[in-house]
């Protein structure tokens, strides 16, 4: 993902967090608050209770392989946060996939 399409300032996860809708999911939940650049941007977030480090980063490379696939998809300028639950290390690309797809089709940001 190229770096224009990431959230990477601290205070721009905060600012997601505080003022966005959250959409929730047993894998995935996704947060959706209006963007501040002239794309949209996701940021992830793999904490440890996902698992060790082995485990957080296959996590968030399933995690950012599938938001490439959305990125042109979403025409709206918005920031997008992506919170990995504990029991997403267990599951699967495509049981991820259908988690985030969840999240964004809630979010109205599919067409």
């Amino acid at each position: 993902m190229k770096r224009k399409y990431r959230i990477t300032r601290a205070a721009d996860f905060k600012r997601v967090r505080q003022s966005g809708k959250l959409y929730a999911h047993s894998l995935v939940s996704v947060i959706v608050a209006p963007g501040e650049s002239e794309a949209t941007r996701f940021g992830i977030i793999v904490g440890k209770a996902v698992g060790n480090a082995v485990v957080r980063n296959q996590v968030k490379r399933r995690i950012r392989a599938i938001t490439d696939q959305y990125i042109q998809q979403i025409n709206q300028k918005v920031d997008i946060l992506l919170i990995a639950k504990s029991s997403a290390s267990k599951a699967g690309f495509q049981e991820l996939f259908q988690a985030i797809s969840y999240g964004l089709d809630n979010a109205k940001l599919l067409d």
